[in-house]
């Protein structure tokens, strides 16, 4: 568990321990991603190339990682893999970069984030050789390839003159980087062209909104409903209990995400236990907004019963306060095993204690946060909170210097102090 979410006293005990018997944990955790989310948090290669550079029998987990990288597919695994064989290379391990570049095969969902390291080995050899290779995805895969990232990342590393030039030059004879420049010059030109559609949606009327825009669009969905007017808002409540099915109901309940709907609680409340369409899902996130005894009845309901959308069940109490409520939103959390209901649980907490102050209960909050939030960057919001209060233990703070999460190793900073020799860990703490 300590290695899956990225918390330093890992690397901490690994400095001054015999971890033999760890060695199947520890590879897996080098061949598998445990980031909750890689796009945000990016991958736990860094971090466990730290952890197996302190171990005696580091070729071991060095080889592992470079012969796995033929055998990786397009996911979390193959970005974590491939990061891991970069840091090698980093370090000057020609193995580790020839492995790279010998079984680099792109797919549409990883392939951009795992190209990246490729600029930073090489420069511009490097881009070209993803280029070719992304040229040639987008030959059988148009439509699933995406180049901006490559791109922005190119501009950033080898510099925009540099990058065209190149790219310009080597397509001349080589129609696989040619059709990667031509997208990537097509998507730099068009770029600003979703963005435009926020400020023109806003002005609709309720019945223009329903005839000329998709209604599969949630963000242009919540983006009116946050900007309309309460008469046009009243409209849209309204077309929900009209609504014909579950298609209906769900896009105007994307219209409440972030305004307080203003008619009959018992309209939102009749639509929670259904699955269809994930309707549930959104009705109760519209009913996070509404102050009424029984949304507070709905949250407790939603946990006692580990239904499905039990993960919005502390921002239900947060708009319905009593006192005590601290504890008992902080046993749910505490008491949560699934990792989806713990990122949404772990998201309001901070929240919860801004919204409704208890000075006795924050500390235990944060700590448990820290403990078992399986994003990193929940993580970071309760580090920089116990920094604030003065309350980061000596224990954690040396812990934060080798956290997953590079922003949790900065706020800490230099003179850490010296602690203790952390506790001989369970085979379930690793």
């Amino acid at each position: 568990m300590t290695l899956q979410l990225g918390l330093g006293r890992a690397i901490l005990y690994a400095k001054l321990h015999d971890l033999r018997e760890f060695r199947d944990v520890i590879l897996d955790a080098c061949l598998h991603c445990y980031s909750y989310d890689i796009q945000t948090e990016g991958t736990r290669a860094s971090y466990m190339y730290d952890l197996v550079g302190c171990l005696p029998d580091k070729g071991f987990y060095y080889r592992e990682v470079l012969k796995s990288l033929a055998a990786s597919g397009d996911d979390g695994d193959a970005a974590q893999r491939f990061h891991f064989a970069a840091c090698l290379a980093f370090d000057g391990n020609e193995e580790a970069r020839r492995a790279m570049y010998d079984s680099y095969v792109p797919g549409p969902r990883m392939g951009d984030l795992i190209g990246i390291d490729f600029f930073k080995m090489d420069g511009i050899q490097g881009l070209l050789f993803v280029a070719e290779k992304f040229g040639a995805l987008l030959m059988v895969k148009p439509e699933e390839v995406d180049t901006g990232y490559l791109l922005s990342q190119s501009l950033e590393i080898c510099g925009e003159q540099s990058t065209w030039d190149a790219l310009r030059d080597a397509g001349a004879t080589n129609s696989s980087i040619e059709k990667f420049r031509l997208v990537a010059a097509e998507a730099s030109r068009g770029g600003t062209g979703k963005p435009s559609q926020a400020p023109e949606i806003t002005s609709l009327r309720y019945e223009q909104l329903w005839n000329e825009f998709p209604t599969n669009k949630p963000y242009l969905l919540w983006k009116w409903g946050e900007r309309a007017s309460d008469e046009e808002l009243e409209l849209a409540a309204k077309g929900l209990i009209a609504a014909e099915n579950s298609k209906q109901q769900l896009a105007h309940l994307r219209i409440f995400a972030r305004r307080r709907f203003p008619l009959d609680v018992n309209a939102l409340l009749s639509l929670v236990d259904i699955e269809e369409d994930r309707l549930g899902g959104a009705a109760v996130k519209a009913l996070t907004h509404v102050p009424h005894p029984a949304v507070r009845d709905l949250a407790f309901r939603l946990m006692d019963t580990q239904a499905m959308w039990r993960g919005h069940a502390i921002d239900l109490v947060a708009q319905n306060y009593q006192d005590g409520d601290h504890r008992i939103v902080l046993r749910w959390f505490q008491e949560e095993e699934d990792r989806e209901t713990l990122h949404s649980l772990s998201m309001d907490l901070i929240d919860f204690w801004k919204r409704h102050p208890d000075e006795e209960t924050e500390v235990p909050m944060l700590r448990s946060l820290y403990e078992k939030g399986p994003c990193s960057f929940c993580r970071e919001a309760a580090v920089r909170r116990l920094l604030e209060r003065g309350e980061l233990a000596d224990q954690l703070r040396a812990e934060c210097a080798w956290d997953s999460n590079s922003d949790i190793r900065n706020l800490v900073g230099e003179n850490l102090p010296i602690v203790p020799k952390p506790a001989l860990p369970s085979d379930r703490d690793f």
